[in-house]
């Protein structure tokens, strides 16, 4: 009897153990609407997703803004997936200021979107050095493969970020492996 019962308890309880399986699905739908400022969004659905939203200002006499970004993956996913990412209705409608949207679904894939802004009374020069400090480096240690099967999708309302004013970065990605970035610089002499 006992036997029996430590049996059915262990089949009962496997279920309980066995992993969900990944959503591999990201929707923005109607978010973000009017708004004003710094807005940084990052959604992320499926496995290993690396998403980064940086901002940097700088005001003085010799002000100076930098940002560096390093995102690194060193696994192996299943490149079979079906993967969908999508910004639905009329999302980050009539904003105004700095929007940085990561949205990624699938595995591993790496975003970043960086903005810096410097207002000085002292003009500089760009030197190596600094366009070093401004470089957005994204790496990934897996060889790309043979295109694999699966379906992937990216979609994005033409009702969305309609009537928004300023500085829009967006990332959008399904799928295996995507690396993408968005920088920009600016530099006001006051």
């Amino acid at each position: 009897m006992r036997h029996t019962l430590l049996i059915l308890a262990t089949f009962c309880s496997a279920s309980a153990f066995a992993q969900s399986p990944v959503i591999n699905n990201a929707t923005i739908d109607t978010s973000g609407k009017q708004y004003q400022g710094n807005l940084t969004v990052n959604q992320a659905a499926g496995d290993q997703q690396q998403q980064a939203n940086v901002r940097a200002f700088a005001i003085g006499h010799e002000a100076s803004a930098t940002t560096q970004v390093r995102q690194r993956l060193r696994t192996q996913v299943d490149p079979a997936i079906d993967a969908r990412s999508s910004i639905q209705g009329d999302a980050f409608t009539n904003g105004s200021g700095a929007l940085g949207v990561n949205q990624s679904s699938g595995a591993s894939n790496q975003q970043a979107n960086a903005l810096r802004i410097s207002v000085s009374a002292q003009p500089q020069s760009i030197d190596d050095s600094v366009l070093m400090q401004q470089n957005v480096a994204l790496l990934n240690g897996s060889d790309p493969t043979d295109s694999a099967p699966g379906h992937r999708q990216v979609t994005t309302s033409d009702q969305a970020f309609t009537g928004s004013r300023g500085v829009i970065q967006l990332n959008q990605s399904a799928g295996v492996g995507n690396r993408m970035a968005n920088t920009l610089s600016v530099r006001v002499v006051d």
